[in-house]
């Protein structure tokens, strides 16, 4: 094994505890992240454009084979998580600043980490790819719709449709379409790149995370435990209701993994990037400790997935 692939794969392998580490340093001092928090957007490009690289027209051709699933990802992905988000803030009694950040965190598309987890978790990879590349899509109109639809009629908090489209287009649309234009042209000419974007890509995120984390320590302070009790519920809440989704019409158990893996994982630090560009830094919070769980529930997932199938050999 080559020294990028061990890498790659022990950058995997402990992603969860580096995220956790990130995040501690983060919070205790703030200050080595400070300017990572002015970096989010060309951050959360450089993801989007690294995602664009690795993708192919052969990566969609799942979408096409069996398109009822992807689209399936898609619609409970967008009608119950902005709905838990909902349910969660109006449970939990948060202020709106704060309730606004759970249903941003749910009305956006699936994170480029849930492709990750469903390796692990010996799920359905292409499922995975195509449902996180279609809901990344699907984003700049149905993430400023479910917020202006759930916290516009709830809050007196001001939703701006029309500018939150145009950063989901800026900071998701154009570098992924850039990133598939290049890996058409010039895709077999850049393979040895191609292998370090994904540990490119989660520095990235990680980056991120720290950034939002040391700018949203205070509010995380205010808000106390019972915004990681919330975080859980609404991350756990995608993993249930899919399941008994998939139970019902009969998915197999690696796309049924998939599945749960892609609505479960949010994109949380587009989240956290659309708070603080639209909204407050106190709805940024959901996205910081959101990164935290999701991670965590989704490594302890596809170990439980791992194990299982062992079992089964």
């Amino acid at each position: 094994m080559g020294l990028v692939q061990a890498i790659n794969k022990a950058f995997n392998s402990y992603l969860s505890w580096i995220v956790l580490i990130v995040a501690v340093v983060a919070f205790l001092v703030p200050g080595l992240f400070d300017w990572a928090a002015k970096q989010t957007v060309p951050l959360l490009q450089l993801v989007m454009f690294s995602m664009g690289l690795t993708l192919t027209a052969s990566a969609f051709v799942a979408v096409f084979k069996q398109p009822w699933q992807v689209i399936l990802v898609s619609v409970i992905q967008f009608a119950w998580m902005p709905l838990a988000g909902f349910l969660i803030g109006y449970i939990f009694n948060f202020p709106p600043e704060v309730a606004v950040g759970f249903i941003l965190l749910g009305a956006c598309p699936g994170g480029t980490a849930s492709n990750v987890m469903t390796f692990l978790a010996n799920g359905n990879v292409p499922l995975s790819i195509s449902a996180t590349a279609v809901s990344t899509m699907l984003a700049p109109i149905l993430t400023p719709i479910f917020i202006v639809f759930y916290a516009g009629a709830t809050s007196s908090i001001e939703i701006a449709f029309w500018p939150m489209f145009m950063s989901i287009v800026k900071i998701v649309v154009v570098p992924i379409v850039l990133g598939i234009i290049i890996n058409y042209f010039v895709g077999s000419k850049i393979e040895p790149v191609k292998e370090v974007l994904p540990t490119i890509a989660a520095i990235a995120v990680l980056i991120i995370i720290g950034g939002v984390t040391a700018i949203s320590r205070n509010n995380i302070m205010e808000t106390g435990a019972i915004i990681f009790v919330a975080c859980l519920l609404q991350n756990l809440s995608g993993y249930l209701v899919t399941y008994g989704v998939c139970k019902l019409v009969g998915t197999e158990t690696a796309s049924r993994r998939a599945m749960q893996i892609e609505v479960g994982m949010q994109n949380s630090a587009l989240a956290a990037s659309l708070a603080m560009t639209h909204f407050t830094p106190q709805a940024a919070v959901a996205g910081a400790v959101f990164s935290i769980i999701h991670n965590f529930t989704g490594s302890i997932f596809a170990g439980f997935c791992r194990k299982n199938d062992s079992k089964n050999i």
